[in-house]
């Protein structure tokens, strides 16, 4: 594709003067842009460009040297998982988007940033993105500049994390593209309450929205006009490696369902922005750019848990301890959950309404009686439920069962042992053998993953099986994999998931027909665990990258195949010494002219 004229780069050059000092001189090697979509699987990928919903990569596909191929991206299939081994190579210990530290009697959860951060300070890989940028993304990779990013090397101010100064200054040389993102938000909420309404009348909505509408305009509008801005300033300045989340498709995935109108037609408005980078690649670019495109995991269309069962796995819990008698064992199994209904969060927007109506005098009866309508409306509509909180950070001392959820993966720990249990510790407890068969009886749970000294236990309602050495020896009734279709790689990853030492005692697999799988989460579209295509993300990147030849069966294999060529060259940690940095494969045409 030709370069753009001299007017254009005029253009660009006056734009962006007050950032020349930025400007990286040209070392000759080629640059990396790698957008990451979250959440869009290979099969939804293909049936996204086959409606026309992404005229961009289409073209890139047809009109370019590009491969676009299926990945594995090993488990759990969640973004915390993947993006470490993406950009660290490194992402042992995170066995779930939540999960609980036994040591610290804390669930750690992705949803806060001092969960992600908990996650980033135990990584000891170098971050392939130094000398880099990382936007929108829950790990920096080490970047040299990093915005909207959740968990970075070193502390951040909040005005840093949001991209300080530089970000401020875009935001002030882009008065027509912030006056459409004003345009764009109210376009977004009108939107959301429409969906919102029909969803009511036709009696599809699953869960309270909270201020789901107000997240939809931060992410789907705000943020994707923001990372856009910062991105094409990157390109502009020649930075050698920028790494960037598009994260919409995965929050209406979730919300809507991975098919969906909704997500599909958000999607094509982040094909819109991709387009606008090639663009500035051509045009303007400090230096030569190869483009990846790529998904971290992929989602499956999903049944909310709550819904189906009219109860969340943690009243599920309780409702089986509470029936449980005291026996010589010990005392009676206290339970707390991830997602609680009775959460001290869930009504704190009405509560801070009545404070204010407490506070007006009484004389202000019509003050009062306007704040109580607003509140009654708030609490139907936008409570702050726990859309915003909807984890507990700290496990207090009575809960000796504590249960995360991550969409259709859940993890049942037994807190009051700080070992990792295996199953014949679980045997040894009547209390916990009670609520083992009754989760396992439940319809709403597809299986039950335990460790067995060497190998892995795995039972559902209609077989037992053990895993070894990624084989599945099947012990009782019928393989309780089957139904979930697993292959040679899927068998591994379900091993190494369950015998992750901070990974449940018991980990929990939603129910799956083949088509839709149960989420703990209050979700239409679910990722985390296996089964459908929450395990197959998809790939694009130039063909002299050679994908399509790679193996590419954990996250840990893109930072192998994709990231490492890119990485800046700089001093390597001690350890690492003898290790040589690779270089970016050379271009076709760039073959020739060196022969």
């Amino acid at each position: 594709m030709p370069r753009a004229g001299p007017l254009v780069r005029f253009y660009y050059r006056l734009k962006y003067r007050p950032f020349a000092r930025e400007k990286r001189p040209h070392d000759g090697r080629r640059g990396l842009l790698a957008l990451q979509i979250d959440a869009l699987a290979y099969g939804d990928l293909r049936r996204a460009i086959r409606l026309g919903y992404c005229p961009t990569i289409a073209r890139l596909l047809r009109e370019t040297d590009t491969d676009l191929r299926r990945w594995f991206c090993g488990l759990p299939s969640a973004t915390p998982y993947c993006q470490a081994g993406i950009l660290y190579g490194e992402n042992a210990g995170i066995p779930a988007f939540r999960f609980y530290d036994k040591a610290l009697r804390r669930v750690v959860t992705c949803n806060a940033p001092e969960g992600v951060q908990y996650i980033r300070d135990r990584i000891v890989s170098p971050g392939v993105l130094a000398g880099g940028s990382s936007y929108v993304n829950l790990l920096d990779g080490d970047a040299q500049t990093a915005a909207f990013t959740v968990a970075t090397r070193q502390r951040m101010s909040v005005y840093r994390r949001l991209g300080g100064t530089r970000m401020a200054l875009l935001i002030a040389f882009h008065p027509i593209r912030m006056i459409r993102m004003v345009v764009q938000s109210a376009v977004e909420w009108l939107r959301e309450e429409w969906e919102r309404l029909w969803g009511e009348l036709t009696g599809s909505v699953t869960h309270a929205e909270g201020i789901f509408p107000y997240l939809r305009i931060l992410s789907n509008v705000v943020m994707r006009e923001l990372q856009t801005m910062a991105i094409m300033l990157d390109l502009y300045l020649g930075v050698p490696i920028i790494y960037s989340t598009f994260m919409q498709y995965d929050e209406l995935g979730h919300h809507f369902g991975p098919r969906s109108r909704q997500a599909l037609g958000d999607l094509k408005r982040t094909d819109a922005r991709i387009a606008e980078l090639l663009r500035m690649t051509r045009s303007a670019a400090g230096r030569g750019y190869d483009v990846v495109i790529l998904s971290d995991h992929g989602m499956t269309p999903a049944i909310s848990y709550r819904v189906a069962y009219d109860e969340s796995l943690g009243a599920t819990v309780e409702r089986i301890l509470r029936g449980e008698p005291v026996t010589g064992a010990g005392e009676p199994l206290r339970a707390m959950a991830s997602f609680a209904e009775d959460s001290e969060y869930a009504d704190a927007g009405p509560q801070i309404l009545d404070a204010a109506a407490l506070v007006a005098p009484p004389s202000y009866g019509h003050v009062r009686r306007t704040i109580g309508r607003v509140r009654d409306w708030l609490r139907r509509h936008y409570g702050l439920r726990e859309i915003i909180v909807p984890e507990k950070y700290r496990v207090d001392a009575r809960h000796n069962v504590v249960v995360t959820y991550s969409s259709c993966l859940a993890q049942l720990y037994f807190a009051d042992d700080p070992r990792p249990l295996q199953r014949a510790d679980l045997a040894r407890d009547p209390r916990r053998v009670t609520l083992y068969t009754d989760l396992l009886a439940h319809p709403g749970i597809g299986l039950i993953a335990t460790r067995a000294g060497e190998s892995v236990h795995v039972e559902s309602r209609l077989g037992r099986a053990r895993i070894r050495d990624g084989q599945t020896d099947v012990t009782a009734g019928v393989n309780p994999l089957a139904i979930y279709r697993p292959d040679e790689r899927t068998i591994r990853a379900i091993e190494s998931l369950v015998r992750q030492p901070n990974g449940g005692d018991l980990v929990l697999i939603g129910a799956f027909d083949g088509y839709r799988i149960v989420s703990f989460d209050d979700q239409v579209g679910a990722h985390g665990s296996f089964g459908g295509d929450q395990t197959l993300p998809f790939l694009i990147a130039p063909r002299w990258l050679r994908v399509h030849d790679a193996v590419l069966d954990d996250a840990r294999d893109i930072h192998r195949v994709i990231m490492l060529p890119y990485r800046v060259p700089s001093p390597p940690p001690l350890e690492a010494m003898d290790e040589p940095v690779p270089s970016p494969p050379l271009r076709p045409s760039e073959t020739a002219s060196a022969a």
